[in-house]
C-alpha cells in the first residue's frame, strides 16, 4: 500500500470521529466523511505504522442514513466531521465512544441547537481573501456561510469578503444576544469601519490589541446574570448549551459553605453557582480573564466571590465542601493533580473538553471515584465533545 493507492472497500463501522472504517489486507483505514455499510471507491492519502487514512473517490452504494451534505467546503475546510450524517446519529457515535472510554451507560448526550451556534469565529485574510484555515494548514478556504455560525458573524464576514483587505491579517468575529466585537490585526490604521459599523450594529472594535471604537467589552446575559468579554478572554462558543453544562455542573456541586473554581476564566462557572456557596473563590492565571471575572462580580453585585491570578497549582487545602475544575485540553498538570488528592474536598466536578486526558487524570485522581459523568454536545457537527464528572472523596462513600 502507498499514498495514492486506490481500492473499493465496504466501510465496517464508523469512529466518533465521523470517518468510516474500513480494512485492506486486514489493515485498518479510516476513510473521511464514510459511512458504515456503503461501498466505496477510496485513495489512499496517508500511512502510518498501524492505519492509514484515506478519501472517498466514488460512492457505489450509498448508507440509507447518508444525508445531502450543505456546505460546498465540507472537504476542504476541515472544521466539521458530521454535515453527511442525520443529528442523532452523529450524538449516537459520540456517546458510544464515551460509554466505551469510561465503562458508562449514558443514554442520551445533551444539546439543543444542531446549526448555527458559534458565537465566536477567527478568520485568517491571505492575498487579500479571506477565509478559513484549511486543517492543520495554512491553506485558506474561503466560505459562503458558514452553518456553524451566529448569521451575524456570517453578515460581517461576507460584508468584508467584498472589501480591500490587503493590509489585514487577521479577523475575530465575537457576538452575545446583543452585541458584536471585532478583533482586527493588520499593518494599518487606515480601513475606513464607518459603513460597516452602520450597517452590522458593531458595538466594539479593536485593531492590534488597542479599542478604536464602541464599548471596551461587550456582555452576554444567561439567566439574569451579566458576564463581561474582553477580546482574549475565554468565553463558550455555544451559548444555550452552555446553559445545559453550567446547570449540570449545578447539580453535582449541591450546595454547601466554600466552593474553589480552579481555572475560573471569566468567573462564570463560579458566579452562575452563586446562590448555592457561601463563599466562593476562583483561580485563573490569564490576566485578562481575571479582569473580566472582577468585571463580571461587579456588574452582578455579587459579594462572596473573590478571583485570584495565578497558575492552578497556587491552590491550598482550604476545607472547600467542592472543587471545580475546568482545564485546557491537555488536563491537568501533575502538581494539581497531587495538591487535589491531598486536599480534603468532599466533591470534584471536572469539567473536560478532552475526554482522552479527562480519563486519564480521573486514574491520577486515585483518593476519588468516578460517581457520574454526562456529555454536552458543545461542539455540533464536529468531532469534539464535552463532559462534566462528579468525582466523589473514597471515604465518603
Amino acid at each position: 500500500m502507498k499514498i495514492g493507492d486506490k481500492y473499493t472497500v465496504i466501510i465496517e463501522d464508523n469512529d466518533s470521529n465521523g470517518n468510516g472504517i474500513a480494512r485492506i489486507n486486514n489493515f485498518v483505514v479510516f476513510v473521511s466523511y464514510a459511512l458504515k455499510d456503503e461501498k466505496i471507491e477510496i485513495e489512499i492519502t496517508n500511512i502510518n505504522k498501524r492505519f492509514a487514512n484515506a478519501k472517498i473517490i466514488n460512492i457505489i452504494k450509498p448508507s440509507k442514513i447518508r444525508q445531502e451534505i450543505k456546505c460546498s467546503c465540507y472537504d476542504k475546510c476541515g472544521g466539521c466531521n458530521f454535515l453527511h450524517t442525520p443529528f442523532d446519529y452523529e450524538k449516537k457515535l459520540k456517546l458510544n465512544e464515551i460509554n466505551k472510554l469510561f465503562g458508562s451507560n449514558i443514554k442520551e448526550i445533551l444539546t439543543n441547537n444542531e446549526y448555527n451556534y458559534r458565537n465566536k469565529a477567527t478568520f485568517h485574510i491571505k492575498n487579500n481573501k479571506i477565509g478559513y484555515f484549511s486543517e492543520k494548514t495554512n491553506e485558506l478556504v474561503e466560505i459562503n456561510n458558514c452553518l456553524l455560525l451566529d448569521k451575524r458573524i456570517n453578515d460581517i464576514y461576507n460584508y468584508f469578503k467584498g472589501q480591500n483587505l490587503s493590509d489585514l491579517d487577521e479577523i475575530i468575529i465575537r457576538v452575545t444576544n446583543r452585541e458584536t466585537m471585532l478583533i482586527i490585526d493588520g499593518n494599518t490604521l487606515k480601513y475606513n469601519y464607518d459603513d460597516l459599523i452602520k450597517y452590522n450594529n458593531i458595538d466594539s472594535i479593536y485593531l492590534n490589541d488597542k479599542l478604536i471604537y464602541g464599548k471596551a467589552y461587550i456582555v452576554e446575559e444567561i439567566n439574569d446574570i451579566k458576564y463581561s468579554i474582553y477580546p482574549n478572554a475565554f468565553f463558550q462558543v455555544n451559548y444555550e448549551n452552555m446553559i445545559l453544562l453550567y446547570n449540570k455542573v449545578k447539580e453535582y456541586a449541591g450546595t454547601g459553605n466554600k466552593l474553589l473554581d480552579l481555572y475560573c476564566g471569566t468567573g462564570t462557572i463560579g458566579i452562575y453557582l452563586k446562590d448555592n456557596f457561601k463563599e466562593i473563590t476562583g483561580i485563573e492565571i490569564n490576566k485578562e480573564s481575571i479582569l473580566n471575572a472582577n468585571i463580571n462580580k461587579s456588574l452582578n453585585h455579587i459579594n462572596n466571590i473573590h478571583f485570584i491570578c495565578g497558575d492552578a497549582s497556587i491552590l491550598k487545602n482550604d476545607c472547600y465542601d467542592v472543587v471545580i475544575v475546568d482545564p485546557p485540553r491537555s488536563g491537568l498538570s501533575s502538581k494539581v493533580i497531587n495538591l487535589l488528592n491531598n486536599l480534603d474536598t468532599k466533591k470534584i466536578v471536572y469539567v473536560s473538553c478532552n475526554p482522552k486526558t479527562l480519563k486519564r487524570d480521573i486514574e491520577l485522581l486515585n483518593n476519588y471515584i468516578l460517581k457520574s459523568i454526562e456529555c454536552v454536545n458543545m461542539f455540533n457537527k464536529t468531532k469534539h465533545v464535552e463532559c462534566v464528572c462528579l468525582l466523589e472523596r473514597k471515604y465518603y462513600e
